[in-house]
């Protein structure tokens, strides 16, 4: 299989047909078609600009780890390709939100399409010049610089437009940081799942006390649990104090019934409760099978996060949605799959 995607022009192939397998599934004859597009968009962009932000957060300050997985993590930039066609593909869609009856200067069709399509574009580029320079070199820290003022923009902007705009009038200023904190926690995620993939399970159990490339990825994923369990309590602190009606109705309507409210609290389970308690012993941090377990738990939590956000909004195409996020799910594997070796 690697030999297969090492030949040049397959992963761009593989891309190509995931993006078309999307595009079919969105123009499908069922209620809900274009919500499961933009639910998989949202967890595409969360995931593939989250990876190459961890590796552009490990660049900036010599971390050790970044070394075992920075190509895989980077391999993941034509994705972002992916995600700026597939958000043309929701220009058809953008009538269900309901600023659309009424458009102003900031929310109009042309300019929520070109700004969003154009920051996706940005962090390519930038993504694209910082895989391009050489690890630990002065000029890596600076493009990687570049990248992570780009991806801060660009989650915000996801958060603001695709997600809250929904909502509208509902407005949170915490949502764009809450997006972006969440996405490089998904990196980080990802990063320990892409060096158990490449590096395997370790012949020899560590030594108490000694560190390893796993554990200091772990280490990120017990620290953002408690980084995004902060930010989550914090916005729901502003809204229970604030007792506004349009503020606490965006609550309420995702825990007044069911499956939203199961939803919510498994939500709150995988990205908080069971990273924390899996990483919270020491040895655990450096077991293939308890890290697994954490990474997959964040990444299952930010796409049932991204369903409860959308959810009562837009009707969701369920079966449409899992082959989407199969696809997805895939060329993340296929991309990083594909590299031969490690800087």
């Amino acid at each position: 299989m690697r030999a297969l995607l090492e030949r040049k022009g397959v992963l761009a192939a593989a891309i190509a047909a995931g993006g078309a397998l999307v595009a079919v599934l969105s123009r499908w004859p069922s209620p809900g078609a274009s919500g499961s597009l933009l639910l998989s968009l949202l967890f595409l962009i969360a995931v593939a600009e989250g990876c190459i932000a961890a590796a552009a957060a490990g660049e900036m300050v010599n971390a050790r780890w970044v070394g075992s997985v920075r190509k895989e993590l980077l391999s993941v930039v034509p994705l972002l390709l992916l995600a700026a066609f597939l958000l043309l593909l929701t220009i058809p869609f953008l009538d269900a939100y309901p600023w659309a009856r009424h458009p102003g200067k900031w929310l109009r069709k042309d300019f929520f399409i070109g700004r969003n399509a154009l920051f996706l574009l940005l962090a390519y580029a930038t993504a694209m010049r910082f895989a391009a320079s050489p690890p630990g070199a002065e000029e890596a820290k600076r493009r990687a610089s570049w990248y992570l003022l780009v991806f801060v923009a660009s989650q915000s902007l996801t958060a603001f437009d695709l997600v809250m705009s929904l909502e509208y009038p509902w407005i949170s200023a915490l949502l764009g940081g809450f997006f972006f904190v969440e996405s490089l926690f998904a990196g980080f995620a990802a990063s320990a799942l892409f060096y158990l993939l490449v590096q395997g399970r370790p012949a020899t159990a560590p030594e108490p006390g000694s560190r390893s490339d796993l554990s200091d990825l772990s280490v990120l994923m017990f620290g953002f649990s408690l980084m995004w369990a902060g930010l989550f309590f914090a916005q729901f602190l502003t809204i229970w104090y604030g007792n506004i009606p349009e503020e606490v109705g965006f609550i309420a309507r995702r825990v007044s019934s069911s499956p939203l409210r199961e939803l919510s609290v498994a939500a709150l389970l995988l990205l908080f409760f069971i990273p924390f308690l899996v990483l919270l012993p020491t040895r655990a941090k450096s077991h293939p099978l308890a890290v697994s377990l954490a990474a997959v738990s964040v990444l299952s939590g930010v796409a049932i996060e991204r369903y409860v956000f959308l959810a009562p909004a837009v009707r969701i195409f369920l079966p449409g949605l899992a082959i989407q996020l199969v696809c997805v799910l895939l060329l993340f594997a296929a991309a990083a799959h594909r590299n031969p070796g490690r800087s």
